[in-house]
Parts: structure tokens; sequence; C-alpha cells
């Protein structure tokens, strides 16, 4: 069941005011030190998600212990015919209830996972991103800058609309994975 348009205000204002209550902790945040990271992101086309996929990769080649994807497909039948690796977890709308609560097991598991960092590739495409974003337990959550999302992310990037992912994945790592160094002078 997908969350109905009439609905998403009250979801969006419960997960604003949820935001609100989790009482999240300023915290510093060392890009060396990043060890756990989810990258939520969703599935458009082909060569968009390599793009996400060769990102995913080349976190996981830093040294990064864990880099999980969850992939949002906005269709059941693309979802259907995608086979996924270890690591990647796939949803849909209909992986949530009328307001916005998860149907699965595999969802809750996920969000209970503790991230050093939480990448939203999704760019504000999806509401079923949102919540899932909302409710992850991650210490700081980065990703493209959105008025209407800044309830969601500790850390957004002002990319001026530029369509290509590569644009955004390129700036994360500039200012997040590559800030902060303990070496630094």
């Amino acid at each position: 069941m997908q969350i109905a348009p009439l609905i998403k205000p009250i979801v969006k204002y419960l997960l604003n005011k949820r935001s609100d209550s989790l009482d999240r902790k300023p915290s510093k945040l060392v890009g060396e030190h990043i060890m756990h990271a989810a990258v939520v992101a969703i599935y458009q086309d082909n060569e968009n998600f390599s793009h996400i996929k060769s990102y995913v990769k080349e976190l996981k080649h830093r040294g990064l212990k864990t880099v999980d994807l969850y992939i949002f497909f906005p269709s059941k039948k693309q979802l259907e015919s995608y086979h996924p690796a270890k690591h990647e977890y796939p949803f849909r709308s209909g992986d949530f209830n009328w307001i916005g609560k998860y149907k699965g097991d595999a969802l809750k598991q996920s969000v209970a996972k503790n991230y050093d960092v939480l990448i939203d590739l999704s760019r504000g495409g999806e509401f079923a991103c949102d919540v899932f974003i909302a409710k992850s337990k991650a210490t700081w959550k980065v990703g493209e800058f959105d008025n209407n999302r800044v309830f969601l992310l500790d850390f957004m990037i002002d990319v001026k609309q530029e369509s290509d992912i590569r644009n955004l994945t390129h700036h994360i790592n500039e200012y997040l994975l590559n800030f902060n160094k303990s070496n630094a002078a």
C-alpha cells in the first residue's frame, strides 16, 4: 500500500516531530574514521544506478567495514527483476503502511543498524526514502540541499540542481569523507 497523497503531510509532520524529539547530540565527524555507512538511492535508470553502484564500490575500497545500499524501486516489476547482492536492501512504497510504519522485518532490522554516516542519493525524489532516512539511527545524515528536507539531514550540499549524480557524490567525497582529517595542520 502506498502512502496516500493526503496522508503525506501528516506523515511528514510526524517525522519532523520525531526528529525533534530524538535529541540527537551534535558530534564531530572525522572522515577517515568513518567505518559504517548506508547509502540510500532510487533506481531510476541503468546508467544512473551504475554510477551509484560504482560509488558504493569506491566506498568499500576505501576500507569502510560496512557499506549498505538501500534501493528504492518505483515499481514492483523493477523490484522483482532485481537480484540484490550482499548488503543491498531493495524496498518500495508498499513496504510501508499508510502512516509510514514498516510492514516487513527486513527494513525494521536495517533501520536499527547504527551507521557513522547515511548518504542520501535519493535527492528527495521519493517520500518512502525520506521515511527511511528519518527513521535511520545514523550518527550523521548527508545529502543534497532541499529546504523542505532540512529536518532529515545534518549536512546538506547545494549542487544547484545539477542532474548528474556523479556531481553530488563528488561533493560528498570532498566535504564529508575528506574533511576533519586527524593529520590536518
